[in-house]
């Protein structure tokens, strides 16, 4: 990452990025829990489409397609998608694609997608654009779908400074507090669940029955 712009090089990372996550217990801690809690939280049957961003290297694509979705991954990186694609090989229930600003500019019509999941993507989003990312990926989400994200999260403004104080391998990206998330999606009219698997990873949810997003 680029510490003045905050950039990140992703395809730098594709050829290892699965390594790493195995091996880092901190950053990715109950990494898989995380992404099978995503899973779960989005009640997949046969034939549901997902729309997965920031789907990197498959991970949590591969778990729907195991659920019998048909999935829809965008990414920034040709690399990790290149890996992606590999892993899974031919299967014709999934499509992935390069997409510079996914989270802002999702290439769907409305109503497209019965759940719209990300994990450990989220925090690359700044601060100002996060309720405008959660509007569109509310947009393609059909009325009753799922919304979730997995990702690094501070349940509040005190637990964030205390974290980063704490974890020396804690970066200062743009890292969302449950109270802010809490908030943006109240005006929306919608509760937002959360469940929190370390002192710093968490899942949210939401379902588009009552949102408001226009």
């Amino acid at each position: 990452m680029d510490e003045n712009n905050k950039t990140w090089d992703f395809d730098n990372w594709a050829d290892r990025y699965d390594e790493d996550i195995r091996n880092d217990q901190e950053y990715y801690a109950r990494y898989d829990e995380i992404l099978d809690m995503v899973v779960k939280v989005a009640n997949i049957t046969s034939q549901k489409k997902v729309l997965d961003i920031g789907t990197g290297t498959g991970n949590l694509a591969r778990r729907f397609l195991a659920c019998g979705a048909i999935v829809v991954g965008l990414d920034r990186s040709e690399k990790m998608l290149a890996v992606a694609r590999k892993k899974i090989g031919n299967d014709p229930r999934v499509e992935f694609y390069c997409v510079p600003d996914a989270f802002l500019h999702i290439p769907y019509p409305d109503n497209s997608f019965d759940v719209v999941a990300s994990t450990y993507a989220f925090h690359h989003i700044p601060h100002h654009a996060k309720s405008s990312a959660i509007r569109e990926m509310l947009r393609v989400l059909k009325p009753g779908g799922i919304l979730v994200l997995g990702d690094l999260m501070f349940k509040d403004e005190e637990a964030e400074k205390n974290a980063l104080n704490q974890y020396e391998w804690l970066e200062e990206e743009y890292f969302e507090r449950i109270d802010e998330l809490r908030t943006i999606f109240k005006e929306l009219g919608i509760k937002l669940n959360a469940q929190q698997f370390t002192p710093v990873a968490w899942v949210v949810w939401a379902d588009k029955e009552k949102v408001r997003i226009s």
